[in-house]
């Protein structure tokens, strides 16, 4: 009779063992359903490596033959990514003028702006500018890519880009460009201020490169006029040969539309 409970016991044990496996089999694999079904993305560097999504992915709108711009985040694991904005360390500001994009990194001829020089696709680093005709995908959740098809890519190395962001600071006139209040963080105190850089010193084709500063108002700042985003303004900086991140205001003056 003891013998008969033991048995009894022991089967009641397994079975209990192998519910607990079937339901967490089951579990598992709900789970890895409803993994799949979401939009799930590889990021390194700030920048997207990888895209894993297997769902949602419908095209909202496809823009033929149009060309388009935007700085480098990332050259990696056969695609380029590019970024509308400049960074500020974990925060950043936008731009209409340049677009955000994966691109397939398919070996594509590259041209230097400034020499005209021809090179593959490993000429493309981090913080440059590029340039490229294709079509660009619009997607409902993911990143629009670009596909640039036969077209070359024209590639503004970014030490270049540095030097013209420097004379435009510094007032050189071989530069058109205008200067617009960003963001106004009042409580952190300092401002987002876009720069216009249009340039046509090297083709027939007049290139907007716009770059942003953040600028700091100190106690010391003179404020001339209301601040209020948009406003286009003339300033003066205390030190203008400091990074884009650490210029602090001698003055800002409302221009008046």
């Amino acid at each position: 009779m003891q013998k008969k409970i033991i048995i009894i016991v022991i089967c009641a044990i397994l079975v209990i063992l192998l519910s607990v496996v079937v339901i967490f089999n089951k579990d598992k694999k709900l789970e890895n359903t409803e993994n799949s079904n979401n939009y799930s993305v590889i990021y390194d560097k700030g920048g997207i490596i990888r895209d894993d999504m297997s769902k949602q992915n419908e095209i909202t709108e496809v823009i033929e033959d149009t060309v388009v711009q935007g700085m480098v985040e990332l050259n990696y694991n056969g695609y380029i990514y590019i970024f509308n904005g400049q960074h500020f360390g974990e925060y950043g500001f936008q731009m209409d003028e340049y677009t955000r994009a994966n691109i397939e990194n398919k070996n594509q001829e590259c041209i230097d702006y400034y020499t005209s020089e021809k090179y593959d696709t490993s000429y493309i680093q981090e913080g440059d500018i590029i340039i490229c005709k294709g079509d660009l995908k619009k997607y409902s959740i993911r990143e629009n890519e670009l596909d640039t098809k036969d077209n070359a890519i024209i590639v503004l190395k970014s030490d270049d880009y540095n030097k013209m962001k420097k004379d435009v600071l510094n007032g050189d006139s071989k530069y058109s460009s205008e200067l617009i209040i960003g963001d106004i963080y009042p409580e952190s105190g300092y401002i987002y201020l876009k720069y216009s850089l249009y340039d046509n010193t090297n083709s027939d084709t007049e290139y907007n490169f716009p770059f942003a500063v953040k600028a700091y108002i100190t106690e010391n700042t003179q404020i001339i006029g209301n601040l209020q985003n948009g406003k286009i303004v003339k300033v003066q900086y205390e030190n203008s040969n400091v990074s884009l991140d650490e210029l602090k205001l001698k003055s800002i003056e409302i221009i008046e539309d």
